[in-house]
């Protein structure tokens, strides 16, 4: 397994990941708004985020097939907070421990390249399993944030920040 940076290629196989709406809603939040998602799509929300931030969408593969991505940002104007999102293993894969090896590098990378004070993310609190994934590797509730509620068709979601306190990073 190996770490690298995002190829345009990569966005052909990630749509095939994202097998519904609600899957969309629950890997991109309102990023997008239409199902089926199109590599375009991905690629040029991509560039555009590229020019705007610091943006750093990171892919895991393993004997050259993509298994795993995710994206790290820095939300702010002093970098000293990454953001991961757009977390996504492989459907074929999951239960595997692929998720926390992508976020054990994801904080690393962090700490390490980044020079991150804090990591946050959100996820939706019926996201179960993603939820277990975040906790097991150092992710917690980050009770002075207010959580976000996205609409889902009928549906009300509720999307829980949560922050890394694993190793301590903070100052």
């Amino acid at each position: 397994m190996e770490f690298r940076e995002y190829k345009k290629e990569d966005a052909d196989e990630i749509i095939k990941w994202i097998r519904n709406e609600k899957e969309l809603i629950f890997w991109s939040a309102d990023v997008y708004n239409k199902f089926p998602l199109e590599a375009e799509d991905i690629n040029d929300f991509y560039e555009n985020s590229k020019r705007k931030s610091s943006f750093y969408p990171i892919s895991l593969v393993e004997n050259d097939k993509l298994i795993g991505h995710l994206i790290l940002r820095n939300p702010d104007d002093k970098y000293e907070v990454v953001r991961l999102g757009f977390v996504i293993v492989d459907p074929s894969l999951r239960g595997k421990g692929l998720g926390k090896a992508i976020l054990r590098f994801a904080v690393q990378f962090s700490k390490e390249v980044l020079s991150a004070k804090e990591i946050n993310l959100g996820v939706f609190q019926e996201n179960e399993s993603a939820y277990y994934c975040y906790k097991s590797v150092g992710f917690v509730e980050d009770d002075t944030k207010e959580n976000e509620t996205f609409k889902f068709k009928d549906e009300d979601l509720n999307c829980i920040e949560l922050i890394y306190k694993g190793k301590k990073i903070y100052t």
